[in-house]
């Protein structure tokens, strides 16, 4: 097995769903291959941040009977009767074909309106996660993209040293247009850049080296409400450096030191244009 097919078996292998021998095969491959058992452990965090911060609520009595009471109609609805070669009826517990179809669907819109129900409760009820559980939700989606881009040939999508190269490549991609600067002469060179998906929206992700090491710089539009104070994180063994510039959020993520990730931010705001 090898590390496309390992990572696109992941989820079902995160939730229990694959065979023996194929769920065999998988962890034979995480025991050998140490970047796709850090983005196995980054997912199983991503998986137990979401079950920590997320709160679960109980559904309502009266969704709760609605639900039960449609489930035991049709459960206990009888046994269909067919008369055998002698006159004398024979029960059957299976359905034909014909029946399945046209049989009355009242129990079943009754479900379906109590699982509408429980997505407007949920829509509506669900309060918003506290701030502190939200930065370490986004924290480890963005170690998740992080790792996986260190995969061979998943680091970028454009390779090339030249700012004008990517930054157009990156523009026809996305409905904003993310700034892209070579910085080889503060010791920072561009390797590329790719498109990602953060927080269920596509992102501009440059790459960045430092030495032997990877910067991944994830852009995106800034909400109004956002905070402008800069923000550092250390999580899973790697730095996160947040900041916003204008009207774009900057994520920096790696594994190079703190002050090393500061000097990145400091080089690239210089390069900004000032309003």
């Amino acid at each position: 097995m090898n590390c496309e097919e390992a990572i696109g078996l992941m989820n079902g292998y995160l939730d229990g769903e694959l065979d023996a021998i194929t769920n065999q095969e998988v962890e034979r491959h995480l025991h050998d291959c140490r970047k796709c058992a850090e983005i196995y452990a980054s997912e199983q965090n991503l998986i137990r941040t979401v079950e920590s911060s997320v709160p679960y609520y109980r559904a309502p009595a009266d969704l709760r009977q609605a639900v039960q009471s449609s489930l035991r109609a049709e459960v206990s609805r009888p046994p269909l009767a067919t008369i055998s070669g002698d006159g004398h009826p024979i029960l059957s517990n299976r359905k034909s074909r014909r029946d399945a179809i046209f049989a009355p669907q009242w129990s079943w819109l009754a479900l379906a309106a109590a699982i509408i129900a429980a997505a407007i409760i949920a829509v509506n009820f669900v309060p918003r996660r506290q701030s502190s559980s939200a930065d370490q939700f986004l924290s480890t989606e963005l170690i998740a993209s992080h790792v996986r881009s260190l995969m061979a040939s998943h680091l970028t999508d454009v390779a090339s040293s030249d700012q004008h190269t990517v930054k157009p490549w990156l523009d026809t991609k996305l409905n904003f247009a993310p700034a892209v600067f070579d910085l080889t002469n503060d010791g920072f060179p561009l390797i590329g850049g790719r498109l990602d998906y953060i927080e269920n929206r596509p992102v501009a992700a440059l790459v960045y080296q430092r030495r032997k090491h990877f910067i991944n710089l994830f852009i995106w539009p800034a909400e109004a409400v956002m905070t402008t104070a800069d923000k550092t994180m250390s999580h899973q063994g790697y730095q996160l450096l947040h900041w916003i510039d204008g009207d774009f959020n900057y994520w920096a993520v790696s594994d190079v030191s703190d002050s090393d990730l500061q000097l990145f931010k400091q080089v690239f705001e210089k390069q900004l244009p000032r309003r």
